[in-house]
């Protein structure tokens, strides 16, 4: 073998046995293990790296505990917060487990920090989605926005479909409600969740999202035309009782106010009601209540003006 050719051969050789991955970088943003659990050897004296790997593991078992018992992953996180209070890792986690425990407000303040700087570039796309959430519990409406901006694109990077296409509609029904993104963005944030959802039963709201993004935009006819592909308005109001996705106040109302008014008026009466005295009243989406054929009338609800 030439010197040429062997040479290339000996580099890729060295780089292996040296332990370099010949992953992409971007591959280790996308990984649950925080950053600084990730270090390779050689960074730190040896009695920081000890410190820094017992961290490390007591924050691996708290956060195995996140989706099966997030009461003991947040005692956990807690824990090691009160032992390590600048580790910033289990700050984060102690959020997510908070959210999960009911408890936004904590879970808000501990996932702000991901907004700062360039924070939320490098966040695991799962915790940006949570900061999502724990800002809409609180709602605060322009901080979710913020969340799920940041979110975007790198919803598709979410470990399974049926999360990639949740994420997508919060996205988009966040930013609708926020009235901070052009209409087209919505949309498109619509459609990434609409091609993932055949078959995922997340089909009818896709739909329902849309006639409420383009009606609020003043396209009727392209809201009508998203409606004609709500076909299930049972398994579509399932979804206002449930948090299978999070949705800004109001919202569910929308949708369910113009996807209902056709088969159950009734319905749509008294969630356009709802829209109207929620959060987005003042909104374009709260303006569909003038549009809408089943609108409430003046006068108490469920009557008919008149003796």
């Amino acid at each position: 073998m030439s010197l040429v050719l062997a040479l290339p051969l000996v580099i890729v050789m060295q780089a292996r046995s040296a332990g370099v991955s010949p992953r992409p970088v971007s591959w280790a943003a996308q990984s649950p293990r925080p950053a600084v659990c990730q270090g390779a050897p050689g960074l730190w004296d040896l009695s920081r790296q000890a410190l820094l790997g017992r961290r490390c593991r007591e924050l691996s078992r708290a956060q195995a505990l996140l989706l099966r018992a997030p009461d003991k992953a947040r005692e956990r996180s807690a824990a090691l917060l009160r032992r390590a209070p600048d580790f910033a890792e289990a700050r984060v986690l102690h959020g997510r487990a908070s959210l999960r425990a009911g408890d936004g407000a904590t879970a808000l303040a501990e996932l702000l920090p991901l907004l700062a700087d360039e924070a939320a570039s490098v966040a695991d796309p799962a915790v940006l989605l949570d900061g999502g959430r724990a800002a809409l519990s609180q709602r605060d409406l322009v901080t979710a926005a913020r969340f799920y901006r940041a979110l975007g694109s790198r919803a598709s990077l979410l470990p399974d479909r049926s999360q990639q296409i949740v994420a997508y509609l919060e996205i988009a029904a966040t930013l609708l409600a926020s009235e901070k993104a052009p209409v087209d963005d919505v949309l498109a944030y619509l459609r990434e969740a609409r091609r993932r959802a055949a078959g995922s039963g997340f089909s009818g709201l896709c739909a329902g999202l849309t006639a409420v993004a383009w009606t609020s935009a003043g396209r009727e006819a392209e809201g009508q035309g998203a409606l004609g592909e709500v076909t299930d308005l049972e398994a579509l109001e399932r979804f206002a009782s449930t948090r299978d996705v999070w949705l800004p106040e109001g919202m569910m109302d929308a949708v369910l106010g113009l996807a209902a008014e056709r088969e159950r008026p009734d319905l749509s009466v008294a969630h356009l009601r709802a829209l109207a005295a929620g959060p987005l009243a003042k909104t374009n989406v709260g303006k569909l209540v003038n549009h809408s054929r089943a609108r409430p009338t003046s006068g108490k609800a469920g009557k008919r003006a008149g003796p």
